[in-house]
């Protein structure tokens, strides 16, 4: 059974779960944002940390549009987006910001049994969130069930986003996935449309095809965006042969069917990275390309309607352990 404490960090409650093989630390104040989830045996951290973290609760934050303010309050970690995917989108008369609202969605919290749940409500959308935390040895499984509050059919879009940086990412991590075909971002690969298909681990580049399993330097000057899908099973991995280490992905694939890969290896100058940035983000979700509710409607039709009522659920689960054969 996972030990619990309740501690505060910056003016958050944080709740840190304990296994004899990981520890989890939660901010049930920011949508139940994992800030961390490390190994224990010597305290390797395999997610994300932004240069400023999790800033202050309640810190003065500059006015912005919505996608720039997504950047203010970006610790990081393991997050859920919903309802809305990547570029901002007007919806129903409200803007519902870059990747939803659901990941800055204050939650209240219970123990129960080995399990934390947490819940709260959306404002610029009828939704009521429920999230689950489960630990069991060195796994760690996020449920989530999103509920229609309202008397309206409501169009969304809804991913798990996990973060990866430093020093589980360098140049010898590899990227392991049960997928059949990726589609490239147009957006990225000026060359490319949104109907291209290659078969995993390829996609196409500015000036070449492109390995998705093998990374950059954090100075490859490199960005990546591409979208997996047609997974024989939902698997995917990430592995540092040098550390020992390897992050494995199961989730529910009825659900969230495809997987957002984005990579940021010194590219990107300016902010918010200003050529520094370098991480590996992972979503499982079910709609593409990251670029909007309205863009996933039009390009891929892979938005999802929740009745008047109505819920959807889905769960993705984390292993942290040593490396294994070639998925």
């Amino acid at each position: 059974m996972p030990e619990l404490e309740q501690l505060t960090y910056r003016g958050w409650e944080v709740l840190r779960l304990t296994t004899e093989e990981v520890t989890v630390d939660v901010v049930p104040g920011l949508g139940g944002t994992i800030i961390s989830l490390q190994r224990r045996s010597d305290g390797t951290d395999v997610l994300l940390r932004t240069p400023w973290g999790l800033r202050a609760r309640g810190a003065a934050t500059l006015p912005g549009d919505s996608d720039t303010m997504m950047i203010d309050s970006f610790a990081g970690g393991w997050q859920t987006t919903f309802p809305n995917g990547g570029n901002s989108a007007i919806v129903h008369g409200a803007e519902w910001g870059y990747d939803g609202e659901a990941r800055v969605t204050p939650m209240d919290w219970e123990l129960s049994g080995t399990s934390v749940i947490m819940t709260g409500h959306l404002v610029r959308s009828p939704f009521e969130i429920t999230k689950i935390i489960s630990l069991s040895g060195s796994t760690v499984t996020l449920a989530e069930t999103v509920r229609n509050t309202g008397a309206e059919s409501m169009e969304v879009m809804w991913g798990s986003q996990v973060s990866f940086g430093p020093p589980l990412l360098g140049p010898d991590t590899i990227v392991d996935a049960a997928a059949a075909t990726v589609h490239p971002d147009s957006t990225i690969v000026y060359r490319a449309n949104y109907e291209d298909i290659t078969p995993w681990p390829r996609t196409l580049g500015d000036d070449s095809m492109i390995n998705l399993r093998n990374l950059p330097g954090p100075d490859g000057d490199e960005m990546r965006l591409a979208y997996l899908g047609d997974f024989y099973r939902p698997h995917l991995s990430v592995t540092n042969p040098d550390l020992d280490l390897c992050v494995t992905f199961e989730w529910d694939a009825e659900m969230w069917p495809y997987v957002w890969y984005s990579l940021e290896a010194g590219h990107r100058e300016g902010f918010p990275w200003y050529g520094n940035g370098y991480f590996l983000t992972l979503q499982p979700g079910s709609s593409w390309p990251a670029h909007g509710l309205h863009d996933a409607r039009r390009i891929s039709q892979t938005t999802v309607w929740v009745p008047p009522g109505g819920a959807k659920s889905a769960h993705l689960s984390l292993t942290i352990g040593a490396p294994t054969l070639r998925s």
